[in-house]
């Protein structure tokens, strides 16, 4: 080996002229947890199941939820309809976090779904963060301080004001703002005239007992609330214009089809199981019978292919139970079965309501409304239905734009990309969470977050574990807001048409699901299964979003290293200086050094 020159320079080494000049770091430790704000809006599953979340995963986060109605609950509190109840098994519809093994229905009322997401608000402390009775009615992102600037009316004192947050979180669902038909002449009718989502339990008896009365729509809430009115009136006239596919109950392989023929409320789950299920010694069997309820759930995807054996399977298996419900009636079985393919939309249970159309009291009405006069429903057909109340069962609007102003970076209001004549025509967005031009702003199982499979409640639940680790990226380092590239949607948009490309979706049928007739955009669904969006967004690609760094780190994206120490050196605390170390056994290489909330 050669000898060493000790006395030897290296200029480039040490000309001043190579060097950066230093940066004036703050005296200040690293903190990973930067004080940050976040407006919530929506109380119902996905707004609980997300405010429950960030406040857990997002330290020193100050959280405000604003819903328009007088209790948390979303469509469970705005539907209140009678039959109204979820047609997915209770111990499947509730958050993975808060199983609740007093369910007292396999098939739960809304009520009892509602004062489960209450409680569920209240056991986390969710409770002290909303404010009821306040509506949002504009939002405006402010780039100069990074915050979006939101009006709130109080709906009870009739006042407005605006507060500012960093993050803004749409979690309002798509099941509310109930769409009254556009109908002739229904403003002069003189009877009662009620939409499902605006039920006056005070006038039933007036409006039902012994009534003539229509009801409009075969949407779930109509296939609900026929059976559960029609002991109470004179006469049902039911105006249908669609044909859905009516499925077996989801029931985990529970049989249910006996409840559903004797009772459309379905059945009562015994009080010695719930009692089992909450003590100590149940707790293996509970997790075991939920396990068992949510396996249910992830099965049955080769059906959702378009011209595939399993579809083909489905519809043979749909068309004998259907016929089976209407007791083999050629003349009704005419009229139910659909000429589209079985999962080109959501597959309706409803309990109850094929059994209900054979029922003597049912005119069953598959021609088009023309009009409506003082007292009845005339169809094109020239027929004429004398009626004392109409329900109309007619859904929601199927759109995902918000029903206010929100006006993002550009100042464009995002109305007027993804309304009907917008730039784009429809809500075109990033894995079904985030918008371009629309920083820190981020909405929960809407436009293209919904996988065609799992749970509602467990799929909130990954959304809201996404947006708080954006939170995170942007707390812990010198950001002030985030939002996806214009690049990285339109990636994220033509892998959404290619993947329903070959689905039965495709079909000739309207749904909520997508825009309209035969192959038109699918608006709703998240481009693969549950468990493949919880795989693809566990860590968020960073690359394909757009930054904007706080003023004080404008000169150096590292500023928030600050001192070069944490909290914890200057705490001194040796817990915390040595919370890597654990017992031999705790130790995970899967995980270890990972963890967010571990110091080391």
């Amino acid at each position: 080996m050669g000898s060493i020159d000790k006395n030897r320079t290296s200029t480039a080494a040490f000309d001043r002229g190579n060097r950066p000049a230093p940066y004036p770091l703050p005296k200040t430790a690293y903190n990973a947890h930067q004080p940050v704000s976040a407006v919530v809006i929506g109380a119902g599953i996905a707004g609980i199941a997300t405010a429950v979340l960030l406040k857990a995963k997002v330290p020193n986060l100050t959280l405000t939820v604003y819903d328009r109605h007088a209790r948390v609950g979303g469509t469970w509190e705005e539907n209140q309809y009678p039959g109204v109840r979820c047609d997915v098994p209770s111990h499947a519809y509730q958050l993975s976090f808060a199983p609740n093994p007093h369910w007292t229905e396999f098939y739960a009322k809304g009520a009892e779904i509602r004062e489960y997401y209450e409680a569920t608000a209240k056991k986390f402390g969710v409770d002290k963060h909303l404010r009821l009775q306040h509506e949002v009615i504009s939002a405006v992102w402010e780039t100069e301080d990074a915050h979006w600037h939101i009006t709130v009316r109080d709906l009870v004192a009739g006042t407005e004001s605006t507060v500012a947050a960093q993050f803004l979180i749409s979690a309002t669902g798509r099941l509310n703002n109930a769409a009254p038909p556009n109908i002739p002449g229904l403003d002069t009718f003189q009877g009662a005239v009620v939409h499902t989502a605006r039920w006056d339990h005070h006038s039933a008896a007036d409006i039902l007992d012994n009534k003539r009365v229509a009801v409009i729509g075969n949407g779930a809430s109509g296939m609900q609330v026929l059976p559960a009115v029609l002991p109470r009136v004179a006469r049902l006239r039911h105006f249908a214009r669609t044909r859905n596919w009516v499925s077996a109950a989801f029931n985990g392989g529970l049989t249910a089809r006996a409840a559903q023929k004797g009772n459309p409320a379905g059945h009562a789950i015994p009080e010695e199981t719930r009692k089992h299920f909450a003590s100590r010694d149940g707790q293996g069997d509970y997790l075991a019978y939920r396990k068992e309820l949510n396996a249910t759930f992830h099965t049955g995807i080769a059906g959702f292919y378009a011209g595939s054996d399993a579809n083909a399977k489905l519809r043979k298996d749909l068309t004998a139970l259907i016929s089976e419900r209407v007791n083999h009636d050629p003349e009704l079985l005419a009229k139910l079965i659909p000429d589209y393919a079985p999962m080109c939309k959501r597959l309706t249970p409803a309990p109850g309501y094929l059994e209900a159309l054979s029922d003597p009291k049912v005119d069953f009405v598959q021609t088009p409304i023309a009009r409506v006069t003082a007292s009845s429903i005339e169809t094109t057909d020239g027929q004429s239905f004398a009626v004392d109340t109409i329900i109309t069962a007619t859904g929601f609007p199927d759109n995902y734009t918000p029903a206010y102003p929100l006006v993002g970076r550009s100042g464009t209001d995002i109305r007027d990309i993804w309304g009907p004549g917008g730039r784009v025509g429809y809500p075109k967005n990033y894995f079904g969470v985030m918008a371009p031009d629309f920083p820190n702003y981020f909405f929960v199982l809407q436009a293209q977050g919904t996988p065609f499979s799992g749970t509602v409640p467990v799929k909130c639940e990954q959304t809201a574990t996404y947006i708080a680790a954006c939170i995170r990226k942007v707390q812990a380092q010198s950001y002030a807001a985030l939002e996806p590239t214009q690049d990285a949607t339109d990636d994220f948009d033509a892998v959404v048409e290619g993947f329903f490309a070959d689905k039965a979706t495709t079909d000739t049928c309207s749904s909520w699901w997508k825009q309209g007739p035969g192959p038109s955009r699918v608006t709703l669904g998240w481009p693969g299964t549950m468990h493949h969006k919880g795989d693809v967004t566990r860590t968020p690609r960073w690359e394909d979003f757009a930054f904007q760094r706080r003023k004080e780190a404008a000169a150096n994206r590292f500023h928030y290293f600050g001192s070069g120490l944490t909290a914890r050196e200057e705490d001194g605390d040796p817990d915390e200086l040595t919370s890597y170390l654990v017992t031999a056994d705790e130790v995970d290489l899967q995980t270890l050094h990972e963890g967010w909330t571990r110091g080391y």
